[in-house]
């Protein structure tokens, strides 16, 4: 008898630690996209002598304790060439940087700085900037309450089906942000390799979108394109980021 209620609690615990461990989706999710929350946004970049309108895409992320702000780096390679910077910096003519969805300017969130500028890291070309293709911004506020996404700390497996929302620049439809199903084809940690489901998706235009798995939470950011893959960076440098200045977030465990 006394061995039988040691299996029962053993069964117990065994059930029970398998059913706290189970992710709990996003409530929006299973929504018709129409019905999803402002995640997906695009960015105005203003210099004083250049200003940078709904250029790339760009996102909010829920860290359990604030929300940042988020966005590709390879668009240094942009204000490298026009406006002659040369490290992750925006440098003395910087005038502000604000996110919002695509046609809806009076939903915006206006950025502080750049948290993960470095005046020694050098911009790079894309094959470099793939592994670091992140870069992270405080807030001045979310006053309008525009979604941030969590992060999903478990790697993206070879052949799971992810999706990237965002703005691309041969879209037809730009009242709202497009839906892309992906294939993961190989994770290389840094980054992971996709092929879309559908062959007619154009690519260009969609870097910083969020990319999220089935069940809405994040996984990586649109960073790029090799030969007929598209390539994602994964949330492991995001996390590093974060270690690195200090952020406190939702680690796994804790």
């Amino acid at each position: 008898m006394k061995h039988l209620v040691l299996i029962l609690v053993g069964l117990t615990l065994l059930f029970g630690c398998q059913k706290s461990s189970q992710v709990v989706k996003e409530p929006w999710i299973d929504k018709p996209v129409a019905s999803w929350p402002d995640f997906a946004l695009t960015n105005q970049i203003s210099f004083t002598d250049t200003s940078y309108s709904d250029i790339a895409n760009s996102f909010l992320i829920n860290t359990g304790y604030d929300t940042i702000g988020v966005s590709c780096k390879h668009l240094f390679m942009v204000f490298e060439n026009q406006l002659g910077l040369s490290s992750i910096d925006l440098g003395t003519k910087f005038n502000n940087w604000t996110m919002y969805p695509k046609n809806h300017k009076e939903k915006t969130v206006t950025v502080k700085q750049l948290i993960n500028k470095d005046p020694n890291e050098q911009i790079g070309q894309f094959n470099t900037l793939k592994t670091r293709d992140w870069i992270i911004f405080e807030l001045e506020d979310n006053s309008n309450q525009l979604y941030p996404l969590k992060i999903r700390y478990s790697p993206v497996k070879s052949n799971e089906t992810v999706y990237a929302v965002g703005w691309g620049l041969k879209q037809k439809d730009n009242s709202k942000p497009a839906l892309i199903k992906l294939q993961c084809v190989k994770n290389l940690g840094d980054y992971f390799y996709i092929k879309p489901f559908k062959t007619d998706t154009h690519p260009a235009g969609r870097s910083g979108s969020p990319v999220i798995d089935k069940n809405g939470y994040l996984v990586g950011i649109v960073s790029g394109q090799e030969g007929n893959l598209g390539v994602i960076g994964g949330v492991k440098y995001l996390i590093t980021m974060l270690d690195q200045y200090g952020i406190k977030h939702n680690k796994p465990g804790h």
